[in-house]
């Protein structure tokens, strides 16, 4: 079984999509659900992890925790927990996120992100993250540091545009190794109706192909949103639900993997606090 997981890991190392290599860590169930579409979001504790600016528009104070079995393997789970504080027009938030088993391959960051609002329109904000790698006791554990910023512009109440650029340092595990690539990723969320959420991302990097990622949310049922989502290169396609109790959200997705299987993954959320009156959806 270890030299399975093993041999599955180093796939999933050169699958950009597949979350290994600190890829996108901490994503919440939502929006692995909507296929990553996450960028121009702003209504999630974690938003900051796919776009620090998202945090200058979260206006409640919430805590947010997920899990899953990458490819249902023990050496592949992933779990994380986040947690967004608004004071004002600044919001803080922080984060923890893991990837893999101790004492055989595991990945670990810490995000500490702050983000302002400078109207109710633009935010700007940034991410610094602490990544941590460790093997089995034969071997030294290894660490970089890397940040992340983003913007996100709010249109008018039907329309918001995301910006993010992460590990824009590049930094390296290793000297003289590869870096860990920036990523470059343009977001856009339509709200046509209330009972729906459309949304659009492209996202690049520098070793790999542009990825599309297409998702879709509608509440056919009060406190009950359905979501479903696409993106290429790799093409996948992801399903999941929500289900909404007041100050609790309870969150589903379930991820299709051409390659290695399928993977599912549960979020858990606590808000409370008041929403601005202007803030969208």
């Amino acid at each position: 079984m270890k030299t399975t997981s093993f041999l599955l890991l180093i796939l999933l190392l050169d699958f950009c999509s597949a979350q290994a290599a600190f890829e996108n860590p901490g994503l919440s169930a939502k929006r692995l659900s909507l296929a990553n579409s996450s960028v121009a979001l702003t209504d999630e504790p974690s938003a900051f992890l796919a776009n620090p600016g998202a945090l200058g528009f979260f206006q409640h104070k919430g805590i947010q925790a997920g899990l899953a079995r990458l490819y249902n393997l023990d050496e592949l789970t992933q779990a994380e927990m986040a947690v967004a504080i608004p004071l004002g027009s600044l919001c803080l938030g922080g984060a923890w996120s893991s990837f893999g088993k101790q004492d055989y391959y595991q990945e670990s960051q810490f995000n500490l992100a702050c983000a302002y609002s400078l109207s109710n329109y633009l935010s700007l904000g940034i991410n610094a993250k602490l990544m941590h790698v460790s093997f089995s006791s034969e071997y030294n554990s290894l660490s970089a540091y890397s940040v992340d910023i983003g913007s996100v512009w709010k249109a008018n109440g039907k329309l918001q545009l995301g910006l993010a650029a992460r590990n824009l340092n590049r930094s390296r595990l290793v000297k003289g190794s590869d870096d860990i690539p920036a990523n470059f990723c343009l977001g856009l969320a339509v709200f046509p109706f209330k009972e729906v959420t459309l949304l659009a991302d492209l996202s690049y990097e520098e070793r790999y192909k542009e990825q599309l990622h297409l998702g879709q949310e509608i509440m056919l049922v009060e406190n009950l949103p359905l979501r479903f989502g696409i993106e290429t290169a790799p093409a996948r396609y992801t399903l999941g639900v929500g289900f909404e109790f007041g100050k609790f959200v309870l969150d589903y997705a379930y991820v299709s993997h051409s390659v290695l299987g399928d993977t599912h993954k549960i979020s858990f959320a606590y808000m409370w606090g008041k929403v601005a009156p202007e803030q969208s959806p």
